[in-house]
């Protein structure tokens, strides 16, 4: 017996779509013309779209016709449209400075099968929309270890994962072992960060995946932990610039033009909200932080535009670390 779909099936169902995209709705007669194909294919093909692929398709008894909800929803890896194609390559030149050569050449094999399908089709790509048309660069990326990142994603919520960790804050860099629950996968600020359970230290704690050296699914053992729901996951305070945990809070910074110009356009947190004190020239920024030191880093990047920082645990970090830096160059 057949594991999947038959290649008519799949076949027919890229025809519907295409024809629902189009004109919206259409009988099973009208379906069942346009494809060429029988009534118990057509009913085949809409059942594998509907409950296999997810789709927004659906039948109005009222109207008697099949529906498609989304006009933009595709299979992209078997009926792509140019807007797919972009998204591939976007992801692709988005991810290429934080990941290793072997996720983005998997990406860039992606974009070109889709290419070709598109054509094979008689679908011409949108004009510049070809592999290789966009990159990206980042200075504050740190790239990743697909084989450490493979066994990442499918730990999540099912297997115990021993790793040997690098820590930056450790004596010389020394690599420990934890035994860990994976919960979830961040990008944050050019970096990839991990979120678990550490059996280790029976507590969550943040992981910096290119600091992981190694990885092996622990054989035997299972998640004792359930995974928080989706806002519990890094924390119980709502999502807030930041990764690890410190001292928590609600920062109003004033910052002055130019850079007060050029920052109003940086998002550093969802939640933020700007304020303009005078109009382009000094700018009022209110954000929600998860780490206090993690935020005085970035402020401290902000040089002499910082007019003033709240609440007054957060200015007292910047001013320590002001300090000591402008005693040590000194």
């Amino acid at each position: 017996m057949s594991d999947g779909p038959s290649e008519l099936v799949k076949e027919t169902a890229r025809v519907l779509l295409r024809h629902l995209r189009e004109h919206g709705a259409a009988t099973k007669e009208e379906l069942a013309k346009v494809a060429d194909v029988s009534y118990p294919s057509i009913q085949r093909a809409l059942t594998w779209l509907r409950d296999h692929c997810d789709s927004p398709v659906e039948f109005d008894r009222g109207a008697g016709r099949w529906v498609l909800r989304d006009p933009h929803f595709t299979l992209p890896l078997t009926d792509p449209d140019p807007q797919d194609l972009s998204a591939v390559l976007f992801a692709e030149a988005l991810l290429a400075p934080l990941a290793d050569e072997e996720i983005t050449s998997r990406l860039r094999r992606l974009a070109e099968q889709m290419d070709a399908e598109m054509r094979d089709r008689g679908r011409t790509p949108s004009e510049g929309t070809r592999p290789g048309t966009l990159v990206a660069t980042l200075t504050t990326g740190s790239r990743t270890d697909p084989r450490v990142l493979s066994t990442l994603f499918g730990a999540i919520g099912k297997h115990v994962v021993q790793i040997r960790y690098a820590s930056p804050w450790s004596s010389a860099g020394a690599a420990r072992i934890h035994d860990i629950e994976p919960w979830q996968l961040r990008l944050h600020d050019g970096n990839m960060y991990l979120r678990a359970y550490s059996r280790t230290h029976s507590e969550p704690r943040s992981f910096r995946v290119a600091q992981i050296d190694d990885t092996k699914v622990v054989e035997g053992l299972t998640p004792r932990e359930a995974v928080p729901a989706p806002d519990k996951i890094w924390g119980d305070h709502d999502p807030a610039f930041g990764i690890d945990e410190d001292r928590p809070g609600v920062a109003v910074l004033r910052i002055r033009a130019p850079v007060a110009r050029w920052v109003h356009h940086n998002v550093w947190d969802p939640g933020q909200q700007d304020t303009w004190i005078e109009e382009g020239e000094l700018l009022e920024r209110r954000v929600a932080y998860r780490s206090c030191r993690e935020l005085a880093r970035r402020l401290l990047s902000l040089g002499d535009a910082l007019e003033s920082i709240a609440p007054d645990e957060l200015r007292e970090v910047v001013l320590a670390h002001a300090t000591i830096l402008i005693e040590r160059l000194r």
